[in-house]
């Protein structure tokens, strides 16, 4: 039997709206919970350009 990995990452889907305007950024990262996924999110989408929220990605959406 394997040992279970307790650091599992996990899909979260990312929008990031622009400031300034401009079309919203569908996105996707990995992370082990919604707080790493946030931060992961807010490396590629800084504060001073965009609005990100970040939604877990559920097994049944296309």
């Amino acid at each position: 039997m394997q040992p279970q990995n307790k650091n599992r990452m996990t899909l979260y889907l990312v929008y990031a709206t622009p400031l300034n305007n401009g079309p919203v950024i569908e996105d996707t990262v990995a992370a082990s919970n919604e707080d790493e996924a946030y931060q992961k999110a807010r490396a590629l989408y800084p504060r001073h350009q965009f609005d990100v929220t970040v939604y877990l990605q559920s097994a049944d959406d296309d």
